[in-house]
């Protein structure tokens, strides 16, 4: 009884190693108990991980056997469902019903000249967002663009009507599509056009910079990376206003990445650039001509191979004075750099002091206050600030640190912006949505109200009361919201509202799979990432109910899939890399099969209409059955008929467990299937009338078991006869990934999960 209908999307939590004390700190800042953070007595802290290992897992699901998937492709089946698929009857609209209070990544921000508190920030996977009050309050700019995944935004700073965004994050987690090129808005991002379309300049489709000349509104420079063999990459130029482009290839014509370009703000004609090359062209160069020719900097920084990639800041009181951090080849921190005479001679300013950090491929950024060139504020992971250039350093944030507290700041920093106009006021973009500091970044606040970007990787809502639901989040842990009490599982018992804007963190990590008793709101299940599995009593609160898998099997599973038995909620099953059952509610597991396929569980499935029988998927495209509680399972029951790609979700007729349904990921290949016989034949019920994008979970009602609800990259389809026709249920609902789906029976409601835009509701 998959969920009533639920499974699936990616994950992942800031990797936190041990190391050596670190050194010239200045300044001792109360943490409020951080980095020790307190879970009930059982519950784990959250395993570390990394953002690669998060990027494998999507990329299972989407791309496999290619690094990322194709933007057009998804773009033009988005398209031709549109055509070719009739609206399903009905005049209802798509809810969003939250989380507002829940941020998600962000990646860019920018602000109006003269006006600090005018923004525009940019979401990894949910578009463009606009502020008129430093982030009091948002307003979405993006809704049905071909893309939201957003890498990087800047104003004309002669216009402030005039804004630009690059498409397709490029922080190296290729956990989100590639983007479509460069949007353009000219009246302040009510309305906006393509203005340089990748497929059609050339440019990069993950542009993680994009810079105007304070000289010259037409010159224009950006710099992306790719993750695809033969894919675009590296620092392009346009001058013309960003109609056509141009690739440099002062660091040589092969591939290259270019992370950070500044211009000089009083010198016509002088531009900075970083490149990450592999090779003795990475590092930082200079270009006195406009971009015509380039100067490699090297005095006094490490070895040009060494630098990997590297962000830059020049103070704006004193420019000649100039700030960069770069990451190692183990992603530490190499270095945090200072010249004083433009870059002409580099000194090292970290010390030994930033041997904590790490991730730095992930999240690297940098920035001076506005009046005092000597006060940087820096990091990765957690952010970092100097006022004396560099001579000693302070934590400032600290992810472990208690939510709300003036030191927490949600982990892993992508871009910091200080307006000239405000000195003191800090922008800070991360995996949380964003924090300001108005002291110059000794002490923070959240303000990710109202931005609704949290990026789902799967949704359940209570069968007993709807207005109990709640997922799994990329770096935000699991999320809920309910009429009532809940304890998390640092302890704490909050009263909720059930209101989009009262969610709140059950238990941390990358949040996975959410499992609530269809029977009792005070019994459900959470998951995060490597295998690991807390379970809620109300009697009881949060315990560890984690299988006791082995390291190397734990390591190779981002996310385990549970299903309740629908019999006995005391009995459930989960997928590793073999199947594990515990029958006392996880107080003793009992791994019931041997190693499947090699690859992870993908799916599991117990049948309504017989408990007995039992299904799972795995990321090879395999589907396995036992038809005995688990005792005994089947070999690969896939056949020929399934492309060999990650099952994503399972699920039977809640009237016959011999009738099952299947879904499947990624590209060029058909996507929802039906077996009569148990899975010993299937037929293709897609036929190729749904869009040929990776779809993720499938929902059918109890009473109406011919009635099936499929959700997408592409969007929501319905069919009323079996599959044998479909419908687009899509309507107003935003251009991002749905990832998980769940019928309501008492509440006759669609709840979709996405993965960039939060969580929406249809009464159907």
């Amino acid at each position: 009884m998959a969920k009533s209908s639920k499974k699936k999307k990616n994950g992942r939590k800031a990797a936190k190693t041990t190391r050596k004390p670190a050194q010239r700190v200045a300044i001792q800042l109360d943490f409020s108990g951080a980095p020790k953070k307190k879970h009930r007595t059982g519950v784990p802290a959250p395993r570390a991980t990394t953002h690669k290992k998060r990027t494998a897992w999507f990329r299972a699901r989407v791309a496999w056997p290619f690094r990322e998937p194709s933007t057009l492709s998804l773009v033009g089946a988005r398209s031709h469902a549109d055509i070719a698929l009739a609206p399903q009857p009905g005049a209802a609209q798509w809810e969003l019903v939250g989380p507002t209070n829940v941020g998600g990544r962000m990646t860019s921000v920018a602000c109006a000249p003269k006006k600090p508190g005018t923004i525009w920030a940019g979401a990894a996977g949910g578009g463009v967002w606009k502020s008129d009050d430093s982030g009091l309050t948002w307003r979405a700019l993006w809704h049905n663009q071909p893309t939201l995944n957003i890498g990087s935004i800047t104003v004309d700073p002669g216009n402030p009507a005039i804004v630009y965004c690059g498409t397709g994050e490029a922080n190296l987690s290729a956990d989100s599509y590639p983007g479509v090129g460069i949007f353009r808005s000219t009246d302040g991002g009510d309305s906006w056009h393509i203005l340089a379309p990748a497929d059609t300049t050339g440019i990069p489709t993950r542009i993680g910079c994009l810079v105007v000349d304070p000289f010259d509104a037409t010159h224009l420079c950006l710099g992306g990376v790719t993750h695809t063999a033969g894919g675009s990459d590296g620092m392009f130029v346009s001058r013309d206003g960003g109609l056509s482009w141009g690739r440099q290839t002062f660091p040589g014509s092969g591939p290259y990445r270019c992370h950070a370009i500044v211009f000089h703000p009083t010198i016509r004609g002088t531009l900075f650039a970083t490149i990450a090359a592999r090779g003795a062209q990475s590092g930082i160069w200079k270009s006195t001509d406009g971009g015509s020719s380039w100067r490699h900097l090297e005095s006094g920084l490490p070895s040009p191979e060494k630098m990997e990639r590297t962000s830059l800041a020049i103070a704006p009181s004193q420019p000649s004075i100039i700030y960069a951090i770069s990451a190692a080849h183990d992603e530490s921190v190499l270095g945090v750099f200072r010249s004083g005479d433009g870059g002409g001679h580099w000194a090292d300013i970290a010390g030994t002091y930033f041997v904590r950090e790490e991730q730095m491929s992930y999240g690297n950024t940098i920035a001076v206050h506005p009046a005092n060139p000597k006060h940087v504020v820096c990091g990765g992971v957690d952010l970092h600030l100097t006022r004396d250039g560099g001579k000693t350093w302070v934590r400032t944030t600290n992810g472990y640190a208690v939510r709300g507290t003036k030191h927490y700041a949600h982990s892993d920093h992508h871009c910091l912006l200080m307006p000239a106009e405000q000195p003191g006021l800090v922008y800070d973009m991360n995996d949380g949505g964003m924090d300001v500091s108005t002291d110059g970044g000794f002490t923070w606040t959240n303000r990710s109200n109202g931005l609704s970007v949290s990026m789902f990787y799967d949704v359940d809502v209570a069968q007993s009361d709807g207005r109990m639901f709640g997922g799994g989040l990329q770096d935000n842990g699991t999320n809920l919201t309910l009429v009532g009490k809940i304890t998390t599982d640092a302890e704490k018992t909050v009263t909720l509202s059930g209101k989009p804007d009262d969610f709140i963190e059950v238990t941390g990590g990358d949040g996975g799979w959410m499992l609530i008793d269809p029977k009792d709101t005070g019994h459900l299940y959470t998951t995060s990432q490597n295998m690991t599995v807390t379970r809620f009593r109300k009697s009881v609160g949060w315990t560890d109910a984690s299988p006791p898998a082995k390291k190397s099997e734990r390591d190779a599973v981002w996310m385990a899939f549970l299903e309740f038995d629908p019999a006995d909620s005391r009995t459930v099953f989960a997928g590793g890399l073999r199947v594990w059952r515990t029958k006392d509610d996880a107080n003793t597991w009992l791994d019931v099969s041997p190693v499947l396929d090699g690859s992870p569980i993908s799916a599991v499935e117990i049948a309504q209409a017989d408990s007995k029988t039992v299904y799972v998927g795995t990321e090879n495209g395999g589907i396995f059955r036992s038809l005995d509680g688990g005792h005994s399972w089947s070999g690969d029951l896939a056949g020929p008929v399934l492309p060999g790609f990650t099952i994503t979700r399972i699920l039977t007729s809640p009237t016959n467990a011999q009738i099952v349904y299947a879904t499947v990921g990624n590209f060029k290949a058909r996507h929802v299937f039906r077996s009569r016989d148990g899975g010993q034949t299937w037929t293709d019920i897609d036929r190729g009338q749904l869009p040929d994008v990776p779809h993720h979970a499938i929902a059918i009602p109890g009473a109406k078991p011919m009635t099936l609800y499929v959700c997408s990259d592409a969007g929501v389809f319905g069919s009323s006869d079996g599959g044998d026709t479909w419908k687009s249920l899509t309507r107003n609902l935003p251009t991002v990934p749905i990832v998980d789906l769940v019928y309501h029976e008492a509440d006759g409601t669609l709840t979709a999960a996405s993965y960039g835009r939060s969580i929406w509701r249809l009464k159907v």
